[in-house]
C-alpha cells in the first residue's frame, strides 16, 4: 500500500556523532550581551544516554547553541530523580533558558515551577507536561504531532490487514504522553478495522525489556500478527523475540523515532512501518526558542513540526529518487542504507 509522503520540514540530522554528558563553550558572547544584555545560558536535561533518539537531539542542540554564539550545558539522565536533581544543579550554575525532555510530567512540575519562580524560563521537549505552558510557568513545548501520525500507522496498517487480525502494542514508560499518544493514536486508527489489541504492556523504552514483553505475548498469543512499540529501542527487542520465536515471516514489527539504526531496519524490510521523530529540530528549537525570547522576539506556546510515516517501500523510492524527500532526509537514509549508524 502506498500513501503520499509528507515532506520533512525540520532539517532531518544526520547520524548522531556521540552520546552528549556535558556540553559547555568557554568563553560566550552571546546576542545582545554586547548591549548589557543578559547572558544566554542553557540548560538541557535529556533522557537516557543509551537512547540514539536523545543523542541526536543533543547533539543537534549543541551544533546550534555554536552556530548562535550562546553557552549550553547538557547533560543525560536515566531516571526522574536524576533529572531532577541534575536540573538543579544548572539552575544553582546560574542558567537563564532550562530544556526538560520529560521521564514524568507530574513529577518534574515542581521543578518548573520553582524555576520559573526564580527567573529561569523553561522549553518541555518532545514530552509535555500538562499545565504549565498554558499558564505560563513553561515557555514552549515542541514536539510532533504523534497523536495524529499514530492515527495514521493505525489506519495503515489496518488497510494492510483488512480482515480479522490479532495484534500487540509495546508501550512506553506508563503516563509518559508520548507513550500515551502513539499508543492512543495507533487505537484511533484500528477502532473502524478488525484488528484487535490481543495484548498491552509497557518495556519502559529499554530493549531488553521489550525483548521480555514480547517473548511472553508470543507464547500468551500465537496468533499474533505485528508488534507495534513506541520506539525503536522496543521495536528492536520485539523483533529480537520475533526471530527466537521463528515468527519473522509472519509476524511484523513497526517502530517509532526514526533513528539511523530504525530507518536501517525498515529499509531492509526489518520493520513494517516507522514513524520519523524530527530529533534533530527538537534539539535546534530549544536553542531558537531561548535566542528569540531573549531578543524580544515571541515564541509560540508550541511549537509542532510534523511526523513523516514511512513504509520500506516509501523509503527506498525516497532513497533512490524516484520519490520526494527533502535533502536531509535522504541524507538519513543513505546513511542508514550505507550502515553508517553509530
Amino acid at each position: 500500500m502506498k500513501k503520499p509522503f509528507r515532506q520533512l520540514v525540520a532539517v532531518f540530522g544526520a547520524v548522531s556523532l556521540l552520546a552528549v554528558t556535558a556540553c559547555s563553550r568557554d568563553t560566550v558572547d552571546s546576542p545582545g550581551a554586547s548591549d548589557g544584555a543578559k547572558e544566554i545560558v542553557i540548560g538541557q536535561v535529556s533522557g537516557s544516554a543509551a537512547n540514539p533518539a536523545v543523542q541526536v537531539m543533543n547533539d543537534a542542540m549543541t551544533a546550534r547553541a555554536e552556530e548562535a554564539g550562546v553557552k549550553l550545558l547538557v547533560e543525560t539522565s536515566e531516571n526522574v530523580e536524576e533529572q531532577i536533581t541534575k536540573a538543579e544543579a544548572m539552575i544553582a550554575q546560574g542558567v537563564t533558558y532550562l530544556g526538560l525532555h520529560p521521564w514524568d510530567g507530574a513529577a518534574v512540575t515542581p521543578l518548573i515551577r520553582s524555576a520559573s519562580q526564580r527567573g529561569v524560563k523553561v522549553v518541555i521537549l518532545i514530552d509535555g507536561v500538562p499545565g504549565v505552558v498554558e499558564d505560563g510557568t513553561a515557555l514552549t513545548f515542541i514536539s510532533g504531532n504523534e497523536l495524529a501520525a499514530a492515527e495514521e500507522i493505525g489506519k495503515a496498517v489496518a488497510q494492510r490487514y483488512p480482515g480479522p487480525t490479532a495484534g500487540a502494542i509495546i508501550t512506553g514508560t506508563p503516563g509518559n504522553l508520548s507513550a500515551d499518544n502513539r499508543t492512543n493514536g495507533f487505537k484511533n486508527g484500528i477502532k473502524d478495522s478488525q484488528i484487535t489489541v490481543a495484548a498491552e504492556a509497557t518495556a519502559n523504552w529499554a530493549r531488553d525489556q521489550a525483548l521480555r514483553v514480547a517473548g511472553d505475548m508470543l507464547t500468551a498469543n500465537p496468533e499474533l500478527r505485528f508488534i507495534f512499540a513506541n520506539n525503536d529501542e522496543m521495536a528492536f527487542g520485539a523483533r529480537a523475540a520475533i526471530m527466537e520465536a521463528g515468527k519473522s515471516d509472519t509476524v511484523a514489527t513497526i517502530g517509532w523515532n526514526g533513528t539511523c539504526a530504525g530507518l536501517a531496519a525498515l529499509l531492509k524490510g526489518e520493520f513494517l512501518y516507522e514513524a520519523v521523530l524530527p530529533f534533530d529540530e527538537f534539539g535546534a528549537g530549544l536553542i531558537d526558542a531561548a535566542v528569540d525570547d531573549a531578543a524580544g522576539r515571541p515564541v509560540e506556546k508550541s511549537i509542532t513540526p510534523e511526523v513523516p510515516i514511512l513504509d520500506t517501500e516509501q523509503a527506498k523510492a525516497i532513497l533512490d529518487g524516484s520519490a520526494p524527500g527533502s535533502d536531509a532526509l535522504k541524507a538519513a537514509l543513505k546513511a542508514a542504507s550505507e550502515n553508517a549508524c553509530n
